[in-house]
Parts: structure tokens; C-alpha cells; sequence
């Protein structure tokens, strides 16, 4: 029995003319890109001119799912979202959880494509094979929950997976992200793309059927479920951990091992652990777990605040990430004030990580007299002062302010105000760091400096060098492995699998769900091939180089003062020596770029 998904189409919607048409899916596609970000960057790859800004209405915001989408398999829920990026001006994919790919699934289509400019604020509503142009302007300024309850009320239907920005976007916040539920396409700015569109939101009503699946994919399900209970119920399995904490279960270790990054990556251990760590806020914030369909681990929470100043503030996260971001990043110890950025963000819709790290830049430049009280309208923007982190919360949406300036990202800002504040603007390409630090994890070094989507920890090499598989001081073999868990992770985000499962199933799993439910025989080596054909794709779009495949200054030059890390720095020799490597494996010439030879052997 054949999935349904070969008859699945792409629903390209024109937002200038009001006009929308439906194409089948290329035949080939499916061997060669599979689903998910493999058909968003192919199209974005053969519709989107590299050389325009990503504001233009040529531009496309294109969600995707895969063929595990919307099925029983655990831990497929997610849908992805591919543009050009307002922060790197390169190829971007972002991924949600929640119930958007599940009514994706039951519509008629794997690809939603939308680009030009709606004269007005609107939003679309996709029933089936028609799409409708709704007028938005009474939507325009509301938040991402408040917008979804209005949609919901004006359509009627209560099954309605939306998907959609809050002021962030609006305003063009360049990581402004897209809202879906409670969940986010958080890295690279997809939402500052949907504003300058002036798309609000979409709102999709999938069909109400069941499909039926052939006995070798239950079987292969069913393999997969077990699969991921044995790992629950290991006590130190990491998803057991997750189960537990969430994805802040694992802070007290990168505390412990000296890589925390801490007040805008100068140091590796936070003093005020403890107090944004798994145990306070599982002990005093928690309400609930929550988890995306068909997932057993149940890794989100719901955190609530009871007193303070942020007394009343729930909010889905944060996750360990944010924590991250508006926590030890920005020298802060209070676990309610971050439940509170965190939930300023997604109403606002905004990246947790960007902000968060955009206002520890902010915090530096503040300490080192590059900003003053002057241009912060009286905010004393120290690292450690929670109420700083929130007024900025409040700037940066609405650009008012200092707020305008770091509005465009850490890069940008960094290059306007100069005096030197450009070796300590933590981003590369100019996406801002994820929670790793380069500094004490070389494997982080060449992963943060060679991804696609820029500080993007996605792809990495992270648990093998926090549990001392590998040594995470050493540059030897790194290439290797950097280049094997890019290929692998591409591959399996063709079928959208959260990024965990990657920690649970074997490679043979996934190649076995896929084949079983679609009639594909993809072996395990094509598979892989597909990962590669799409990396080299993104490199191709985004035109990066040697040049753009960096660190900052600080990585170079200032090593951790103190803690299990102390003295660790990325040095420079080692890590271009490094870069020559992962260049060579890759079929790569010496400045970075695709080989015509390696691109024929991937058919692009």
C-alpha cells in the first residue's frame, strides 16, 4: 500500500493579485529531497532569487511536512518553515511543534508556498482546494494568542491550526518569529518575512479522515515506540531526562563541565546555576508537561508564577535554550523573570535566543560606556538586572529607542556603533549564539562556524562532547564528525523528526519507517546522500565562503578565566586547519565553495 503522500501538492498563494493555484509535486523530488526541508529548499533553491533582500515580495515563506507528518510514529510532529533570512540574508529552516503539520497532513498539500505583498493586513484561511483573503487590519497589533483566539472566533471552528506574528513581526524585528499554538519558528527571523508581507496569520482547516497504514509501517511504529520506551526508562538516558526536566535538565552538567556560557560568553560557569536551574523550576513553577501528538517523552512545560513582581505570568518554556539566553548569558539568577521574557516573546513573537543574546551584547556595550543612560532612557542595563531585560523586551518590539537599533540583530547593531563592540557581538553569519560555547567545545567551534543557518547548534556534535565520548578540547577529527551529524540531521529533517529522536533511533529506524510507509527503497547510504544534497543546496543559495565560516574575536582571543575550562579558547591556526579538513571532506575548494564534481555526484 502506497502513502498518500505521493499525491500530496504544493499550493503556491500570491498575496499581491489575491490569486493562489495548486501544482503537483515533481516526481523526482521524492528520492532526491524527501519531504520536509528537502522540498522547502529545493523550492526556495528554483523560485527565489539568492541576490534579492529578504523583504521583497519575491521572496517566499514556505511551510512543508514530510511523510511521517501527521502519522502514528513518535516523534514526527514538527513542521518546517524555509525562506530567506532577514538576520544571515541566507537560506533559513525553522521547525514547530503542535498540531500545524498534523492538519497539513489532512489537507491536500506537503508545501504551502506564499510570496508577494498584501496592499493591507490580511490573513488566509485554506479549506481544502480554496484559499481565502481575509481582511487582518483589526488584527494588526494584537498578540500571537490573542490573534489566534479572534481567527478562531471569525471562522468558527475550533479544529483550526494557525499560524501566525505578533508586533515583532509587524514591526519587522529581523528575529521576529512565527507563532503556531504556543509554539515557535524561532531562529532567523521567518516572521519578520510573513510582516513584510503583511500576513498575519494562516489559518488551515484540514479535512476529518483517517488513513490506513500497511502492516510493515505498524510494525516499523510499533518498533519505534519500543524503542523509545527502553530509553524512558533508562534513568540516564538523556530523553528520560528530558522527560523529567524538560530540556533544562541538562544545565546543571554544562554548569558543571565549565561551558555556561555565561555574560555574553565570556565565562563558563554561572555562580547563580542553581537558581535557573531543572530542580527550582520544577519544584516552583511547574504546572504541567505538555507534548507535541503521538510523542510519549512529554518534554514541554508549562511554568506559572505564583509571586513577585511577575506574579500571574504562565507560559509554555522556557526551555533550556532561553534559559540560557535571558539567564546565565545576561548574568541572571531570576528563574520568574526569564518565565516572563519568555512569554513577553512568544505574544510578541520573537526568538528567545536572539533577544536574549542580542541584550547580553547590549549589557557589554553598556559596561564598556559604548552605550550609556542616554541612549537607554535611564534603563542601567548591568548584566544580573532582570528589569533591564524586560524594558529591552518592550524596545525591541516596538523599536523604540536604543530598541530600534538592537531590533536588527546583534551583528547589524555592532557594526553601527563600532568602537570594537564587533569582536564581542556574539553571531555568526548574523545569527546569534545558540547555549554552547565555542571556547571549551571545538566540535561547537566548527559547527557554528560552517552552518547554513548560521550559531545553530541543531547539528552538532553536542551530547558526544558533554558526556566525554569524544574529547572536546581536541580540533583532531572534528571535521569528520561535524560533516557526518550535518549530513544525518539534514537527512532527518526531510521527515521533520524532532531533533531528540536522534539521540534515540538508529539511522536503520528511520529508513525503515520511511520506506514502509511510502513503497521507497532508499537505503541507508542514499539517505545520507539526500542530508548532503541538501546542505550543499543551502551553501549554494546562500553563497557563503571561507569568509563567512567564522567566529567572533572573542572566541580567538580571550580564553575562560576560570572554572573546569579555564584557559580554553579556540585557536586560530588549529581551527583554519580544521576548516581545511571539513572543506576537503566535503568536496570543497579551499574558499569554501561547492566543487562542480560534487555537485554532479549529488544531481544538483
Amino acid at each position: 500500500m502506497e502513502s498518500r503522500f505521493f499525491d500530496k501538492k504544493i499550493l503556491f498563494i500570491n498575496l499581491t493579485k489575491k490569486e493562489f493555484k495548486i501544482q503537483e509535486i515533481p516526481k523526482e523530488w521524492f528520492k532526491l529531497y524527501i519531504g520536509g526541508m528537502g522540498f522547502g529548499i529545493k523550492l526556495l533553491f528554483d523560485k527565489v532569487s539568492p541576490m534579492i533582500d529578504p523583504y521583497s515580495p519575491d521572496n517566499m515563506i514556505i511551510f512543508s511536512i514530510g511523510p511521517l507528518t501527521g502519522t502514528p510514529a513518535p516523534m514526527f510532529a514538527q513542521t518546517c518553515v524555509v525562506t530567506k533570512s532577514p538576520l544571515t540574508n541566507g537560506a533559513l529552516n525553522s521547525y514547530a511543534g503542535g498540531t500545524f503539520g498534523f492538519k497539513m497532513k489532512l489537507s491536500d498539500y506537503s508545501i504551502i508556498a506564499i510570496s508577494g505583498k498584501s496592499n493591507k493586513p490580511c490573513y488566509v484561511k485554506i479549506q481544502e482546494d480554496f484559499v481565502e483573503f481575509l481582511d487582518a487590519s483589526a488584527l494588526w497589533g494584537m498578540s500571537t494568542s490573542k490573534t489566534q483566539e479572534a481567527i478562531i472566533k471569525d471562522v468558527g471552528d475550533k479544529k483550526l491550526a494557525i499560524a501566525c506574528i505578533g508586533q515583532a513581526g509587524e514591526n519587522l524585528v529581523r528575529y521576529a518569529s512565527i507563532i503556531t499554538e504556543r509554539r515557535a519558528f524561532g531562529r532567523g527571523g521567518s516572521g519578520a518575512v510573513m510582516g513584510s508581507k503583511k500576513l498575519k496569520a494562516i489559518a488551515l482547516i484540514g479535512k476529518d479522515k483517517e488513513e490506513a497504514y500497511n502492516e510493515n509501517f505498524i510494525k516499523a511504529v510499533n518498533e519505534a515506540k519500543e524503542t523509545l520506551k527502553k530509553a524512558l526508562s533508562n534513568e540516564w538516558h538523556l530523553i528520560r531526562i528530558f522527560s523529567k526536566y524538560g530540556t533544562l535538565g541538562g544545565l546543571p552538567l554544562v554548569n558543571e563541565k565549565g561551558v555556561l556560557a555565561t555574560r555574553n560568553h565570556r565565562e563558563g560557569q554561572f555562580e547563580g546555576a542553581e537558581k535557573i536551574g531543572p530542580e527550582y523550576f520544577t519544584s516552583r513553577l511547574r504546572i504541567k508537561d505538555v507534548s507535541c501528538p503521538a510523542c510519549l517523552v512529554h518534554c514541554g512545560r508549562v511554568y506559572g508564577v505564583k509571586n513577585g513582581i511577575y506574579a500571574g505570568t504562565i507560559s509554555e518554556g522556557p526551555e533550556y535554550e532561553t534559559v540560557y539566553a535571558f539567564g546565565s548569558n545576561c548574568g541572571n539568577d531570576c528563574a520568574e523573570s526569564i518565565v516572563k521574557a519568555d512569554y513577553l516573546c512568544d505574544e510578541y513573537g520573537m526568538d528567545t535566543l536572539s533577544t536574549g543574546t542580542t541584550i547580553a551584547f547590549a549589557m557589554e556595550c553598556y559596561e564598556k560606556g559604548i552605550l550609556t543612560k542616554k541612549e537607554t532612557e535611564g534603563i542601567e542595563l548591568k548584566f544580573g538586572s532582570h528589569e533591564a531585560i524586560i524594558d529591552m523586551i518592550e524596545k525591541i518590539v516596538k523599536r523604540k529607542g536604543i530598541g530600534n537599533l538592537l531590533a536588527e540583530g546583534s551583528k547589524i547593531a555592532s557594526e553601527k556603533l563600532g568602537k570594537g563592540s564587533q569582536e564581542f557581538a556574539m553571531h555568526v553569519k548574523g545569527l546569534e549564539f545558540a547555549a554552547w560555547m565555542p571556547k571549551g567545545m571545538k566540535g561547537i567551534a566548527l559547527t557554528f562556524a560552517t552552518s547554513n543557518r548560521g550559531a545553530c547548534h541543531k547539528r552538532a556534535i553536542i551530547g558526544d562532547e558533554l558526556m566525554d565520548k569524544v574529547d572536546r578540547e581536541a580540533y583532531e577529527g572534528k571535521a569528520l564528525l561535524i560533516k557526518d551529524i550535518q549530513d544525518k540531521v539534514n537527512a532527518i529533517f526531510t521527515l521533520i523528526a524532532c531533533r531528540f529522536s536522534e539521540f534515540v533511533y538508529p539511522l536503520s529506524l528511520y529508513v525503515k519507517l520511511l520506506n514502509s510507509l511510502t513503497g521507497l527503497s532508499i537505503n541507508e547510504e542514499e539517505f545520507l546522500k539526500v542530508g548532503e544534497r541538501i546542505w550543499n543546496l543551502e551553501r549554494l543559495f546562500s553563497g557563503f565562503t571561507r569568509k563567512d565560516d567564522t567566529l567572533p574575536e572573542r572566541c580567538f582571543k580571550e580564553p575562560i578565566p576560570s572554572g573546569p575550562s579555564k584557559g580554553q579558547k579556540v585557536e586560530k591556526e588549529k581551527f583554519e586547519k580544521m576548516l581545511n579538513d571539513y572543506y576537503l571532506l566535503r568536496g570543497w575548494n579551499e574558499k569554501g565553495i561547492p566543487s562542480k564534481e560534487k555537485l554532479q555526484e549529488l544531481n544538483i
